[in-house]
């Protein structure tokens, strides 16, 4: 019986960069992963969670723990100055991409261009170029993440991760059990592997 997994993700936390770029592990269990693009700014409120970056000495180490994580998967990554990045629009993006099935693609430019090529992406002119880059038109775009039906959908998605007991992302799913963090991605594998 093949096992199931929810990915909940957003493109402002460089962790979930790490995460996406450690998805193999997970799809070579079998698994079938399901997307879901939320909030974290919405997890944040309702759960009362910090962004590391309000804490200086978290942020620091935060820093060391991603430049870590990068050379233990093998890739690029820039600390990208313009972060704190408002991902509101990014996330609505990344629901009106899972909609017309170019998820995967819009995941790409959107994690390359705000985590390895550091780009202002609270400019809402780069955004759209990058999104087009994924084979989206830029008016559909422009049209899309203003939509009600894109705006209830990321809603929720992360009225969903919320109830689920997610206070920060990324978080994985799978049956009852909650994974929180690219550290905790090695217990979902082993999970997946006795169930």
């Amino acid at each position: 019986m093949t096992k199931h997994v929810t990915f909940c993700f957003d493109f402002g936390s460089p962790y979930s960069y790490l995460a996406y770029n450690n998805l193999q592990v997970v799809r070579d269990t079998g698994a079938e992963i399901q997307i879901m693009p939320v909030l974290l700014g919405g997890i944040f409120k309702a759960t009362g969670n910090q962004p590391p970056a309000s804490v200086p000495k978290k942020g620091e180490y935060m820093f060391k723990d991603i430049v870590r994580w990068t050379r233990k998967l093998d890739i690029s990554f820039k600390m990208n100055p313009y972060f704190p990045i408002l991902t509101v629009p990014h996330m609505r993006g990344a629901v009106l991409a899972q909609k017309n099935n170019i998820l995967e693609k819009y995941m790409e430019a959107m994690f390359e261009s705000i985590w390895t090529k550091a780009m202002n992406l609270n400019d809402q002119e780069l955004l759209t170029q990058v999104a087009t880059q994924s084979g989206m038109d830029a008016n559909t775009f422009a049209d899309g993440i203003s939509s009600d039906e894109i705006k209830n959908q990321l809603r929720e998605n992360t009225e969903f991760a919320i109830n689920k007991g997610a206070f920060g992302v990324p978080t994985f799913y799978s049956d009852d059990e909650m994974f929180w963090g690219i550290d905790s991605m090695k217990f979902l594998v082993e999970y997946l592997k006795s169930n």
